[in-house]
């Protein structure tokens, strides 16, 4: 995650966007690295928000956000060796050392959309803490005493068994999405890193039964995680501002990492599945 997952509700320090350092490119030679960028129109917030790549990228830094192709990404980490490979069909892959450190990173869009239909297919996974949908939901006219006012969600599908959020969160509801049953969460974070510097703000799950299979093309309903999380009366906020003072209200999926005790990869694809 970024910043404000150094201390994450995950307690090993959990998610939200940059990476690497110095890293191995283990792309293919053909892949380039590429510096020349143009802007995104529309934005003029965020100023890392704004980039456009139009060739394939390599980051290997501690911390890039910006667009690829219809995409946006976010990669961030705060030590360690990982690296992140995005395309410009919204593949990508994620390479990590093993280490005392955390990563966060992948592809999605640098706003939440409640009718979004989330398209993926993780080809490989050996050793990912977290494969979710992440992202905020912020209203700015709420008062910030009420942590409803800031969001951070996720919706699971691979896991390792270093968390367990069931352990610490409150049960909301089981429900079915697209075939795959899923129990839903709330966490509470206070005065911890976020958005929007230090906040109070809650955190909302949705946990498969089992991790999900590789290899196949699968399908987020978002909507259906907003409506379990509302029916127990956990509502998202605005997911689609730029309010917050560190970054807008982005959803991406997310490979996410933390102490790895050894070296690993993660690869995929994610595209917009929604009907139009």
């Amino acid at each position: 995650m970024k910043k404000y997952f150094l201390e994450s509700a995950l307690v090993l320090l959990v998610i939200c966007g940059a990476v690497s350092c110095s890293s191995e490119n283990k792309s293919s030679p053909s892949t380039k690295e590429v510096v020349a960028e143009t802007p995104v129109d529309g934005i003029n917030k965020f100023q890392a928000y704004t980039q456009k790549y139009t060739e394939n990228k390599v980051l290997t830094q501690n911390h890039a956000t910006g667009h690829i192709g219809d995409l946006f990404f976010t990669h961030w980490k705060d030590g360690g060796t990982t690296s992140l490979t995005m395309q410009m069909d919204g593949s990508f892959n994620v390479s990590w050392q093993g280490g005392g450190y955390n990563y966060v990173g992948g592809p999605g869009w640098h706003f939440g959309d409640i009718n979004r239909v989330i398209g993926y297919n993780f080809t490989e996974d050996s050793g990912a803490n977290f494969i979710t949908v992440y992202g905020w939901g912020y209203d700015k006219n709420m008062s910030v005493t009420n942590p409803a006012h800031l969001v951070e969600y996720y919706i699971l599908q691979r896991w390792s068994d270093a968390y367990e959020p069931s352990q610490n969160g409150l049960f909301g509801k089981t429900f079915i999405s697209n075939g795959v049953e899923y129990s839903t969460y709330r966490t509470l974070r206070e005065e911890k890193p976020s958005i929007n510097n230090t906040s109070t703000f809650y955190q909302y799950w949705s946990k498969p039964n089992q991790p999900l299979s590789l290899g196949e093309d699968r399908e987020i309903v978002f909507a259906d995680h907003v409506k379990a999380w509302a029916d127990t009366g956990w509502i998202l906020p605005d997911m689609n501002n730029f309010d917050a003072s560190d970054d807008p209200t982005y959803q991406v999926i997310a490979v996410e990492v933390f102490n790895p005790p050894k070296d690993g990869t993660a690869s995929g694809r994610v595209w917009d599945a929604t009907p139009h």
